[in-house]
């Protein structure tokens, strides 16, 4: 009847008003930590190269504190979390990818 149908339309609006809303935020925070790197000079092969070893040395999960790496590189710790937890986002993203071509077969080695 229409108010089943009613009910899985306004739970589907509901559903694509998030996606929509999400994907609103991600490019938000794209935007946010794109405007750190650049203010701070992050995109430099020197700071990209310490920024990479940081990240390195410690489990994802772990990371470096935002606190430490503000004071590292001179920003507000808030500024910090939002490029730290990009770059979060970026390297669950890049395992995730990793894994599901693994499991395709597209790992591009070689054997």
């Amino acid at each position: 009847g229409i108010v089943s149908d009613w009910k899985s339309h306004k739970s589907l609006c509901k559903r694509i008003a998030a996606d929509i809303a999400q994907a609103d935020s991600h490019t938000l925070h794209k935007q946010e930590f794109d405007r750190i790197r650049i203010k701070y000079g992050l995109t430099t092969e020197e700071n990209a190269g310490k920024i990479a070893d940081l990240l390195a040395n410690k489990g994802a999960d772990e990371g470096i504190s935002a606190p430490k790496f503000a004071e590292m590189f001179g920003m507000s710790t808030a500024e910090a979390v939002v490029f730290l937890e990009w770059i979060k986002v970026g390297v669950k993203f890049k395992e995730e990818t990793l894994d599901v071509a693994k499991k395709s077969g597209f790992s591009g080695t070689s054997s």
